[in-house]
């Protein structure tokens, strides 16, 4: 199902529907949507409900949720009521392919590792691009997966900061779970 590198294809597929308006039975045409998780989707989205998106203490209405699956379109969509098409096998897609870290980068925090957003708790589109001016990422990169994004700021900050050095019982408590996973992996016994 995913597109391109950073892309999602959802089939929204063709079903009778009734038409409560027209009072009508409607049978639409299937449609693709190419959805993008991205800066640059946050952003539209905050510039037309001006509230962070991103922010967990924010409840979001069906609307308003539906539009942020709207802004992330990147396809041309010729019937917007598409989106109330919408299944709920296609919104867990959407919402796995939203939660997904997109990269391979893992940050440890007392021996266990920890994938957050860089800095404050509530980030806004703004705030984001200032990060991305702050650590020299390229405007392009507005158009990658957010949480890529997110893990790339966050290297950047601490690759400049010298980065958080392990306590010896850190490192021996992470080593301790390297050994532990490799011995699963590899059904021995070390």
């Amino acid at each position: 199902m995913l597109g391109g590198v950073d892309m999602l294809e959802i089939e929204v597929k063709s079903e009778e529907y009734w038409n409560p308006k027209k009072e009508v039975f409607e049978y639409p045409k299937p449609t693709t949507l190419r959805l993008e998780y991205s800066l640059l989707s946050l952003a539209k989205w905050e510039s037309k409900w001006h509230k962070p998106y991103l922010s967990n203490d924010e409840e979001r209405t069906t609307e308003e949720t539906l539009d942020f699956i709207r802004c992330m379109t990147v396809n041309h969509v010729s019937d917007p009521s598409v989106y109330y098409r919408l299944t709920k096998e296609n919104m867990d897609t959407i919402q796995r392919y939203i939660e997904d870290p997109a990269t391979a980068t893992k940050f440890y925090t007392k021996g266990k590792k920890k994938q957050s957003s860089p800095g404050r708790k509530v980030q806004t589109a703004e705030t984001i691009y200032a990060l991305m001016v702050e650590c020299g990422i390229p405007i392009v990169f507005e158009q990658r997966h957010l949480n890529h994004l997110f893990t790339l700021i966050r290297v950047c900050q601490e690759r400049s900061s010298g980065g958080q050095k392990m306590t010896k019982a850190e490192q021996i408590a992470w080593q301790i779970e390297q050994n532990e996973l490799r011995k699963r992996k590899y059904n021995t016994k070390g």
